[in-house]
């Protein structure tokens, strides 16, 4: 009789921990797909370049603006932003499906030449 307690004492026990671990599987698969933050259609990562020392410079679409980002292990730094008009982003998109793949090193190019175009006529007038 005794031996027949702790075998449905042992079966509660297991029962209830499979119940609690279902649970909590559940709930991290219900929160996983709800709040997925790597498919936003707001923010979109253009391309990442890795630098020395493992920092890593970030061209992120975010909205209607184009943002330059830092970072390293410990931090992200705010770099530099271009309002989207500035930059055809469907040209160069269209360009590296028909021609060799821009690298981030074109693209930083020439958002920095469109950039300098531009102080320079302001500089001019």
């Amino acid at each position: 009789m005794i031996i027949m307690d702790y075998l449905w004492e042992t079966f509660k026990i297991t029962f209830y921990l499979f119940l609690v671990i279902g649970f909590i599987l559940a709930i991290y698969y219900v929160v996983k797909n709800k709040f997925n933050l790597t498919n936003s259609r707001k923010m979109e990562v253009i391309d990442t370049m890795r630098l020395a020392n493992g920092e890593t410079i970030y061209l992120i679409k975010v909205f209607d603006e184009i943002v330059m980002l830092g970072g390293s292990k410990e931090e992200l730094n705010y770099l530099k932003s271009w309002p989207l008009a500035e930059i055809n982003l469907e040209a160069e998109k269209s360009k590296k499906s028909s021609a060799k793949k821009n690298t981030f090193k074109d693209k930083f190019k020439n958002i920095l030449a469109k950039n300098n175009n531009s102080n320079s006529s302001d500089q001019d007038e």
